[in-house]
C-alpha cells in the first residue's frame, strides 16, 4: 500500500554548511569525509571517501549525519542523490535526510527521490541558480510502501537493472578514452602548430536570448541541458513546426557541430550534435561553434575543446563565480591551434569508426535505461509487487 508522506516525516533534514576555511587545522587531517556536490555524480552515488575532509576539531562547527544517510543537492543541479557509508559532514549546498529506519531503508528513500526528481526540479525558485530552501524541501510529499518487506523487494529490482546500465556504461567510456589517447598521440606538441582565434576559424551560430515555447510534443530542441561532458543527452523538449519556423531565423546547426555551453551550472560543457537528429531547433544557454572546413573540423576542434589547456583559456575570459559564463564576443578570442588538415581528417575518420561501435552500444544503454524507468513506474505506482 502506497503512503504519503512529507519528508520530515521520514527523518530529520539537515542543510550542509562549510566550517571555516581561514582555520587551517580544520582541514589539516582526513578524519570526517566533507561531502560536496562534485562528489556525486547523477546516479545514486554511494560514498565510501570524498575530495574533501574536514578534522575532528571542525566537527563542532559542522553539520554530521551518521552512516547511511541520505544527502541531495538543493542547489544549482538540483535532485543529485547519495549514501554515506562512514559519519560525514557536507556543505551548504546539499540537504540530509537523516532517516528513520522504522519507516523507510535509505536505499528505497533514494529511489523514491530519483523517481520525483522532475518534481523537485519544478519547486526550485531562481531562474540561474536553482535553488531548494530547506522549509521546502522538508514538506515535499512523496509516496512510500508501507511495508518494508515490499521496499526491500523493489530496491533488489532497481538495483540489478541500474547494475547493468552502469557496466555499459563503462563500456561505452572505454571508446571515449580510446579517442582521447588517439588524440593525445596525434597531436602530442599543439604549441608548434599555427594558432588562430575562435573568430577567425569557426563560425558561431548563437540563439541566446529569449526561450521558444515548448509543447509536448514536435521537434526536438537542443539547450544546455542537452550538453553533457564531452557528450550528448537526449532530452525530451520540444517545439511545435509553427514555432520552429519562426524561430529559426539565426542559422541552422548540422550534425557534427560543435555545441558550448555559455553559462549555468553546466558552463563550459562541449559536445557534439549527433548525426541521428536531422531537424532541430536550437535553445538556451549555448553557442554552435562549425569549423571552417579548408583548416579546422568539428571533430579535432571538439576534443580540442576538452582539452586542459582549452579550459585554462576559458577561465580567463569568464564571469561571475557562482553563476559562471562567457560572452559571445570573449569566446571568440580564444586561440585555437590549426594541425595540418590531412592529420585533422585522420582522426575525423577514426573518431567516426569509434562512433559507429558506440552508436551501438548507446542504443543498447537507451534500452536498458527506458527498461529502469518503466521498473521505477511500475514500482512506485504499486504495480510491480501487491
Amino acid at each position: 500500500m502506497l503512503v504519503k508522506y512529507k519528508l520530515c516525516e521520514l527523518g530529520e533534514i539537515l542543510t550542509g554548511n562549510t566550517p571555516s576555511k581561514k582555520n587551517g587545522e580544520f582541514y589539516d587531517t582526513k578524519d570526517i569525509m566533507f561531502i560536496k556536490p562534485d562528489d556525486i555524480n547523477n546516479n545514486i552515488t554511494e560514498i565510501e571517501c570524498s575530495k574533501e575532509y574536514i578534522s575532528n576539531k571542525a566537527e563542532k562547527k559542522a553539520r554530521i549525519i551518521p552512516k547511511d544517510s541520505l544527502l541531495i543537492t538543493c542547489i544549482g543541479s538540483i535532485g543529485k542523490i547519495a549514501i554515506n557509508k562512514e559519519k560525514s559532514a557536507f556543505n551548504q549546498q546539499i540537504n540530509s535526510i537523516v532517516h528513520n529506519e522504522k519507516i523507510i531503508s535509505s536505499k528505497y528513500l533514494a529511489y523514491v527521490l530519483m523517481i520525483n526528481k522532475q518534481r523537485l526540479e519544478s519547486i526550485s525558485n531562481a531562474p540561474v541558480v536553482p535553488i531548494i530552501n530547506k522549509t521546502q524541501f522538508s514538506e515535499f510529499e512523496v509516496y512510500i510502501h508501507e511495508e518494508k518487506e515490499i521496499q526491500e523487494k523493489i530496491v533488489n529490482v532497481l538495483d540489478k537493472a541500474r547494475s547493468l546500465i552502469d557496466k555499459r556504461k563503462a563500456q561505452i567510456e572505454v571508446f571515449d578514452e580510446l579517442v582521447k589517447s588517439r588524440f593525445i598521440d596525434m597531436f602530442a606538441n599543439l604549441k608548434g602548430e599555427k594558432h588562430l582565434t575562435l573568430g577567425e576559424c569557426t563560425n558561431f551560430i548563437d540563439y541566446r536570448g529569449k526561450t521558444p515555447v515548448l509543447s509536448d510534443s514536435g521537434i526536438r530542441i537542443i539547450n544546455a541541458k542537452s550538453v553533457g561532458n564531452g557528450f550528448f543527452k537526449y532530452i525530451d523538449e520540444y517545439i511545435s513546426e509553427e514555432t520552429f519556423n519562426s524561430w529559426m531565423k539565426r542559422g541552422f546547426p548540422v550534425p557534427g557541430d560543435v555545441l558550448f555551453v555559455t553559462e549555468g551550472h553546466t558552463f563550459g560543457n562541449i559536445c557534439r550534435i549527433p548525426s541521428d537528429l536531422q531537424k532541430f531547433a536550437m535553445g538556451q544557454r549555448i553557442i554552435t561553434i562549425q569549423g571552417n572546413k579548408e583548416i579546422l573540423n568539428n571533430a579535432f576542434l571538439a576534443q580540442y575543446m576538452q582539452t586542459i589547456s582549452f579550459q585554462i583559456d576559458i577561465d580567463k575570459y569568464k564571469t561571475g563565480s557562482s553563476a559562471q559564463g562567457i560572452r559571445s564576443k570573449e569566446l571568440k578570442k580564444i586561440l585555437i591551434p590549426i594541425p595540418q588538415i590531412e592529420l585533422q581528417n585522420q582522426f575525423t575518420d577514426f573518431v567516426n569508426q569509434v562512433d559507429k561501435l558506440k552508436f551501438e552500444m548507446e542504443k543498447s544503454l537507451k534500452e536498458l535505461e527506458d527498461n529502469f524507468n518503466s521498473l521505477m513506474q511500475r514500482a512506485f505506482k504499486g504495480e510491480l509487487f501487491n
